[in-house]
C-alpha cells in the first residue's frame, strides 16, 4: 500500500507538470476598447500566470508569464488598441510580451475565465489611463496575475489638476497635405499653427489644460485621433481644417461643423466624404461590437453629446462670426468620423478657403492665426461658463 501509494504521488506529480513539461501555448492576444478601459485578453491550452512590471526608461509594461517560454501562434505585431499602442515579445526575454503604452495605466481588473465555448484558458487584464504619478505607484513593485480581487481605483492626488481639457485636432499630416492654397501651401501647415495658436493662449488663460492630437508634421489616423480624446477623457474635442476649391478663387468664409447622418447639405456631404478618405488606414478599422445594452448606453449618451455639440458650434460660429468672414449658412453638419466620440461635445472648424488669394493671405498671417484663436477661446469660455 506504501508503494502505491507513492506511486500515486509520483504520477500527481507528473500530471501537475503543464502540459507535461511543454511550453504554455498562447493561441491568441486582442485588444479592445471597452467603456473606456483597455481590456487585453491572452489564450492559452491552459490557466496562465504572469507577472506584470513597468519598463525601465519608457513608457511601458512588461508581461512575463511564469510558465516560462511561451510559443505564439499568432503574430504580435500590428496590435494597438486604446492606452495600449503596440504589443511585440520583449528582446532578450523569451517568457515576456512588451506592451508600449499612449499613456500611463493602471490594472483594474485581471482574471482568469475557464475554458468555453470553444475557447481556450483566457487571462483577462483590464487596464485604465492613469496620470504619471498613479501609473510609478502602480507598478512600484511587479503585480502577479490573476488578481486576487479587483483593485480599488487610487485616490485622487491631493491637487489633482481639476481644470477642463481641450483636445485640438489640427486636421492632415504627414504624407496627407490636405487641401492646397492658391500659392501652393499646404492646409496641414495652417491646421497645425492654428492649433498651436488656440492652445497657447488657451493655457495662457489658466483655466484649461489643452492636448493636441498632432504637435509635428506627422500623419494620424482618424479613429486614433478620436481614442486619443476619449482615453484621456477630454471635455471638448475641435478639429480644425481649411477647404481649397480649384475652379473656384472667389468663394471664402469660415464654417462650423458637428455630426450627423444625413448631411445639412451637399457641400457639407461632399467635405465630409474628403475628410474621411483623407486617412486610408483609419478607413479599413472595424468598428468594434456592441452588445444590446452597451448599444442603448452609447445611444443615450449620444443624444446628450450632440445637444452640447450642437450648442458649442453654435457659440463658435456666433464667436467668429465678430472677427472674421463668415461662409453663408455657415453652421453645418455631415458625417465626419472625426467627430465621432459619444461622450465628447465635438466641432469641427473650417477656417476658410486658402484657394482665395485673400483669405490664404490673412489665414497663414500672424495676425489671422490671433483673430481665429481669441474667437474660439471666446467660445470655449462661453461654453463652459454656461449651464
Amino acid at each position: 500500500m506504501r508503494l502505491i501509494s507513492k506511486v500515486f504521488l509520483f504520477l500527481l506529480g507528473l500530471l501537475s507538470i503543464p502540459a507535461w513539461g511543454q511550453p504554455l501555448r498562447v493561441d491568441r492576444l486582442s485588444l479592445s476598447l471597452n467603456a473606456g478601459f483597455t481590456r487585453l485578453v491572452l489564450e492559452a491550452d491552459r490557466p496562465i500566470t504572469a507577472e506584470i512590471s513597468s519598463q525601465i526608461n519608457s513608457l511601458g509594461l512588461n508581461l512575463r508569464l511564469l510558465d516560462g517560454q511561451f510559443t505564439l501562434s499568432q503574430s504580435l505585431t500590428g496590435e494597438a488598441s486604446g492606452v495600449v499602442t503596440g504589443l511585440r515579445p520583449a528582446l532578450g526575454q523569451p517568457d515576456t510580451i512588451s506592451l508600449q503604452l499612449l499613456d500611463g495605466a493602471m490594472i483594474d481588473r485581471a482574471f482568469q475565465l475557464p475554458p468555453q465555448g470553444g475557447r481556450g484558458h483566457r487571462l483577462v487584464i483590464d487596464l485604465l489611463p492613469a496620470d504619471p504619478a498613479a501609473f510609478l505607484e502602480a507598478f512600484a513593485a511587479p503585480v502577479k496575475l490573476p488578481l486576487a480581487a479587483p483593485l480599488q481605483p487610487a485616490a485622487t492626488p491631493p491637487g489633482r489638476d481639476p481644470r477642463r481639457l481641450i483636445v485640438l485636432d489640427p486636421g492632415h499630416g504627414g504624407h496627407d497635405p490636405g487641401a492646397i492654397s492658391a500659392s501652393g501651401r499646404y492646409e496641414k501647415e495652417l491646421t497645425l499653427a492654428v492649433g498651436r495658436a488656440i492652445a497657447a493662449r488657451l493655457r495662457a488663460s489658466g483655466r484649461y489644460r489643452v492636448l493636441l492630437t498632432r504637435d509635428k508634421d506627422v500623419a494620424v489616423k482618424l479613429l486614433d485621433r478620436v481614442k486619443l480624446a476619449r482615453n484621456r477623457e477630454a471635455d471638448l474635442f475641435l478639429s480644425i481644417h481649411a477647404d481649397s476649391l480649384a475652379a473656384d478663387r472667389a468663394t471664402r468664409g469660415a464654417s462650423v461643423y458637428t455630426r450627423a447622418e444625413d448631411a445639412s447639405d451637399r457641400d457639407a456631404e461632399a467635405l465630409a466624404l474628403r475628410e474621411n478618405k483623407a486617412d486610408q488606414l483609419a478607413d479599413t478599422a472595424q468598428e468594434q461590437e456592441l452588445d444590446d445594452v452597451l448599444a442603448i448606453l452609447v445611444d443615450l449618451a449620444s443624444r446628450d453629446t450632440k445637444r452640447l455639440s450642437g450648442r458649442f458650434a453654435g457659440l463658435l460660429t456666433a464667436s467668429l462670426s465678430e472677427r472674421i468672414p463668415l461662409r453663408r449658412n455657415a453652421l453645418r453638419a455631415a458625417n465626419f468620423k472625426v467627430l465621432g466620440a459619444p461622450d465628447i461635445p465635438s466641432a469641427l472648424l473650417e477656417l476658410g478657403y486658402i484657394s482665395n488669394p485673400t483669405e490664404e493671405a490673412l489665414l497663414f498671417s500672424e495676425a489671422g492665426r490671433n483673430q481665429l484663436a481669441e474667437a474660439v477661446v471666446a467660445a470655449i469660455d462661453r461654453f463652459f461658463d454656461g449651464p
